[in-house]
């Protein structure tokens, strides 16, 4: 077997290769960053078989696509977080992140592999993300015609950006023409996310799969909510239990112990955060379905835990009920049944 660390950049691939016996093949090597410069690497070693281990980034897609393709490649992929002694060590450069993933390889001590998706699954998550990213400028845009007409000390009318007169009624405001017109162009520009976004949003809801609907029988989780999770999720048997999907959606606590001493911190923010986000509303949900059969233990578990607590950890806490009973679904392949949850305060 022979160990291929390969540090990612746009410019260029660091490559640090070596074999059973310690031998180095390749030591901090450099090829061009296309599948010409991975296959000549690649074909200019041996025929055995060859570990390639790269860090989870923005070119992992084709990446993964060309490496899985090759007989003699067996892939990992680790999360930056799994290996950050490797980002905070002294004397980092692109030569040593590609030696220590060669050398963690041939001394089997990767962290876990990251999962990668693929066929519809990677589709809707390439979706999702574009229909985000849309949607954050959009709202970044609306901030800045709010933050211009503060400066002026006008109010704008409610809702102006989805009105559909907004130019009569920016022609009637008591402003400038200049910032008249840096808003008739910044509300073009909205008006285009918009479309876009709405575009965008139409192929999502196209793609179909039997999962949606054993997501979507979970109360609160509507068709969005569904094909978050399962963009996000995938294959629930990549997880070993719950705690697992729990932090992977970022809503487990930080934990600080020291000897005897215990301490539950903040919401860990290394997971899914868009999967946290979508919860979190859910949740918000289910504090206001007292009579919906369905929802009535989580409903219940929400009231008995921000009498205990706080209405914000209730709120977390039933976020993350939420997702673990997600992953059961998934799971197990069978729709949500209410009489199956166990809540318990903590």
């Amino acid at each position: 077997m022979i160990y291929i660390g390969i540090d990612i950049s746009s410019k260029e691939f660091v490559v640090h290769a070596i074999n059973e016996k310690k031998k180095i093949l390749i030591k901090g090597g450099k090829i061009t960053p296309d599948k010409k410069g991975l296959k000549k690497m690649l074909d200019s070693l041996s025929k055995e078989q060859k570990l390639v281990v790269i860090e989870a980034g923005n070119q992992l897609k084709w990446l993964a696509l060309y490496l899985k393709g090759r007989s003699d490649v067996n892939l990992h992929v680790v999360h930056p977080n799994e290996i950050k002694w490797i980002n905070q060590s002294s004397g980092k450069t692109d030569k040593i992140d590609a030696r220590k993933m060669a050398e963690l390889g041939r001394g089997g001590m990767l962290p876990r592999k990251v999962h990668i998706v693929e066929g519809p699954i990677r589709e809707l998550r390439e979706l999702l993300s574009a229909r985000e990213k849309l949607m954050r400028k959009r709202v970044d845009l609306v901030n800045c015609i709010q933050g211009i007409m503060k400066q002026e000390g006008v109010r704008l009318p409610k809702g102006f950006t989805t009105l559909v007169d907004w130019e009569d009624k920016l022609q009637k405001l008591k402003v400038a023409d200049t910032q008249k017109l840096i808003i008739k162009n910044l509300m073009t520009s909205i008006i285009a996310l918009k479309e876009s976004e709405t575009e965008v949003l139409e192929k999502v809801y196209e793609i179909e799969d039997p999962r949606i609907d054993l997501l979507e029988s979970i109360p609160a989780i509507g068709p969005m909510a569904a094909r978050i999770l399962l963009s996000a999720i995938d294959d629930a048997q990549r997880f070993e239990n719950k705690k697992c999907v729990a932090k992977y959606g970022a809503l487990t606590p930080r934990i600080y112990q020291s000897g005897s001493v215990t301490h539950m911190g903040r919401i860990n923010s290394d997971g899914r955060r868009e999967l946290r986000r979508v919860l979190l509303q859910c949740a918000h949900t289910i504090g206001r379905m007292s009579k919906n059969y369905a929802a009535k233990p989580l409903y219940d578990f929400f009231k008995k835990t921000e009498k205990k607590r706080n209405k914000k950890i209730a709120t977390v806490a039933v976020a993350r009920k939420l997702l673990t009973t997600a992953y059961g679904v998934l799971k197990h392949g069978c729709f949500y049944e209410p009489s199956l949850l166990t809540l318990k305060v903590a």
